[in-house]
């Protein structure tokens, strides 16, 4: 099976329909939350990702922030006018998909634990160290995980007591052997923190247990100006092009 796994779109539509046209046909889809949250076109980024055949969904801190569920002291002054946006511009039957989704699930037929931010802290947790890492796997149940949160792409592999932080480079595979586990992150669709503004992704073939890192451009620009024209955090504008 040929799943998209993606996190972190971020209210950004132009990012996400980059993603999806450029990944072509595949057989399932797995967001790792943070559908909303900085970008301008929240609601139409909750309704294409309902709309997906074949998909599990998290629930990312934002999500849970702008449904009502996570405290929103958690944010920095402009994260919280985004939340605050955000919500006015999501319609009910949006707010309750974000509501309902679990910031981790276990996909045990392909041996799979998906979390926003961490095994460990599924909501809330970065992964950026290995020292994290290898705590997040201690608490595995599953051979890899998949994981978003940092806007990062990397991975972190172990081997026997050895953990190995990869850097996602675009177009990189690594194949999980039967001696090795891992946690996967695809880095962010909507607002990429790498240095990179194109919008991240990745392709994970359940057969071949392979994961592939991905990149697509799209007119930030555009998106830019839309931040700007309806008056949202300007530095969430700056950012995007900067990929920071």
């Amino acid at each position: 099976m040929r799943v998209l796994v993606f996190s972190d779109v971020h209210g950004n539509l132009l990012a996400l329909e980059a993603v999806l046209a450029d990944a072509g046909k595949v057989d399932a889809y797995w967001c790792l939350g943070d559908l909303v949250g900085y970008g301008p076109e929240p609601e139409a980024c909750v309704e294409r990702v309902r709309a997906l055949p074949h998909l599990v969904c998290l629930q990312g801190n934002h999500d849970a922030a702008v449904a009502g569920i996570l405290d929103v002291t958690f944010f920095n002054a402009e994260a919280r006018k985004s939340v605050f946006w955000t919500r006015e511009h999501l319609s009910p039957a949006s707010l309750d998909f974000l509501r309902h989704q679990p910031p981790l699930r276990v996909l045990e037929p392909w041996d799979v634990t998906l979390a926003h931010g961490s095994p460990r802290h599924p909501l809330e947790e970065y992964l950026l160290s290995v020292a994290a890492a290898r705590a997040a796997l201690r608490r595995l149940t599953t051979s890899v995980a998949f994981v978003g949160h940092t806007h990062l792409p990397g991975a972190f592999l172990q081997v026997g007591k050895r953990v190995q932080l990869l850097e996602g480079a675009p177009y990189q595979r690594v194949v999980v052997e039967a001696s090795q586990r891992g946690i996967f992150n695809p880095g962010s669709v909507g607002q990429p923190r790498d240095g990179n503004p194109w919008a991240a992704y990745a392709i994970w073939d359940t057969e071949e247990r392979a994961w592939e890192w991905r990149r697509v451009a799209y007119d930030v620009a555009a998106v830019q100006e839309r931040i700007l024209a309806l008056g949202l955090p300007p530095f969430h504008a700056y950012r995007l092009g900067m990929g920071r």
